[in-house]
């Protein structure tokens, strides 16, 4: 049935909330994109239930989610002694502070208010794990929902027969999408550019006297660096519920670099005028994650399709959580210069006839070299798991190869793969970088250079996540194809 779909569905998110919560006051390492996903489906969630009181409890515990996300990458710099750890902090108390504004005058979040007061005096990580320890304690009510008609007996009096209660104040996001993607989703934007906007909420009734609704975006952001639509709803004819669709612009005013969080978004309700009954539970999805990396402007590799590549790479370590923030930022240093020299070997022919391996290493080492944000901290021949790695950058592990038989797609390169995750779980790593020269005779033309990056996977139970860059050699000149 229907409603044990959707129970099933808050459980078992509620559920990975409460492990990942418990996870992190015990001291263990949870990613912060886990966190997200979690919230996300709990926001989803929260749309099917007929209380607004129940929604709100579980829209607040999202938001608290998101909050906790951000302090959990802020605990990983603070033990990888990486810089950015006090910006992400900041980033966490403002957003704590805007979540307060928002659900302190509820009663039912008032559990979560109490459990999330520790949140500004964080300053070390044992207070993060002491706060992880509370918000995992904290009850959550077992809701109804509003399709299957079920509602729990309570007992009648006389003041509920001759005073009916009126409905529950509450603003549902059904629909809300930018350039055509759902909300859920990570939108890539161009930053300078305008775009289309679309919202659909569902709002249980219309207080008197209420002229109209407002939504107005919030967010911990600087408010110099984005546009975002005011959507303001007059008062609809006919009967409660209404349904409300409206379409608006969104604009970033400045580009963000490859390795900068998204910028977050989120959307407040208030019936005006201000007299009128106020708060409103705000339920359902309406986060908005909005990225503005501009790869024309500020080019990664200075090959375009190749800047595409590694930007969809990126997004999908964060989104499943294979890399934390600072390996993430050590392979995108790594990707940005074998990115350029793979296009480069495409465009300029560069690797001429066969290259023995070692003489590929010494190439590939001067390259990383000559990269002002690796420099020395790029290792040769470090050892590892019994044997000798070619290249080393930060715990990276670089495997080098170079082969003479035609490398026709880069899934060719997987029985590489295990050697290379052999090196990478003996330091400790999830990641690593495997890159192939393929120095066989071409008779026919090059593919794409962008072709030849992807993400591979080793075999349990390491599961290593392998970025693999292939770099075509010994291409034949296109004059001699004709022949």
């Amino acid at each position: 049935m229907r409603k044990d779909a959707i129970l099933s569905q808050v459980f078992f998110a509620r559920i990975e909330a409460i492990d990942a919560l418990g996870s992190l006051a015990k001291g263990e390492a949870v990613e912060a994109e886990t966190l997200r996903q979690i919230s996300a489906a709990l926001d989803g969630a929260s749309i099917q239930y007929g209380r607004a009181a129940t929604a709100t409890a579980y829209g607040a515990f999202a938001g608290l989610l998101r909050i906790v996300s951000t302090l959990a990458e802020w605990r990983q710099s603070v033990l990888d002694a990486t810089e950015g750890g006090d910006r992400l902090l900041r980033s966490a108390l403002e957003r704590h502070r805007l979540w307060v504004s928002e659900y302190g005058e509820r009663p039912e979040a008032k559990p979560l208010l109490d459990a999330a007061a520790a949140v500004p005096a964080i300053t070390t990580i044992t207070d993060l794990e002491a706060l992880c320890g509370s918000l995992s304690g904290v009850p959550l009510p077992i809701g109804v929902f509003a399709e299957e008609g079920l509602r729990i007996p309570r007992q009648r009096n006389l003041a509920d027969e001759v005073t009916p209660q009126p409905a529950e104040l509450s603003v549902a996001f059904l629909k809300f999408q930018l350039g055509g993607q759902p909300a859920a989703d990570v939108h890539h934007l161009v930053p300078r550019e305008m775009h289309d906007m679309e919202i659909e909420v569902r709002v249980s009734r219309w207080p008197d006297k209420a002229t109209h609704l407002t939504l107005t975006p919030v967010s911990a952001e600087p408010r110099s660096s984005y546009e975002l639509s005011e959507f303001t709803f007059p008062k609809p004819s006919g009967k409660a519920p209404y349904m409300l669709v409206q379409r608006g612009r969104a604009i970033l005013q400045v580009a963000q670099g490859l390795k900068a969080r998204p910028f977050e978004f989120k959307y407040a309700a208030a019936f005006q005028p201000a007299s009128v009954e106020q708060p409103v539970a705000i339920v359902g999805h309406r986060t908005l994650l909005v990225e503005g990396i501009d790869i024309r402007s500020h080019p990664i590799t200075g090959y375009a399709a190749m800047d595409e590549k590694i930007v969809t790479v990126r997004d999908l370590l964060r989104r499943q959580g294979l890399a934390n923030a600072q390996e993430l930022t050590d392979v995108l240093e790594l990707l940005s210069v074998l990115g350029n020299m793979a296009g480069r070997a495409v465009q300029d022919a560069e690797f001429d006839g066969i290259w023995p391996e070692d003489q590929f290493q010494d190439y590939v080492r001067k390259e990383l070299r000559r990269a002002p944000r690796i420099g020395s901290d790029l290792e040769e021949h470090p050892a590892a798991a019994g044997g000798i790695t070619d290249l080393s950058f930060r715990g990276i592990v670089i495997e080098l190869k170079s082969v003479d038989h035609r490398i026709r797609k880069v899934e060719d390169c997987q029985s590489y793969v295990e050697q290379t995750a052999s090196y990478a779980a003996a330091k400790g790593k999830r990641v690593a970088l495997l890159c192939v020269l393929d120095c066989s005779k071409k008779d026919t033309a090059p593919w794409p250079a962008a072709d030849g990056l992807a993400v591979l996977r080793s075999a349990p139970p390491a599961e290593v996540t392998v970025m693999t860059v292939v770099v075509q050699g010994n291409i034949t000149r296109p004059s001699k194809l004709s022949r």
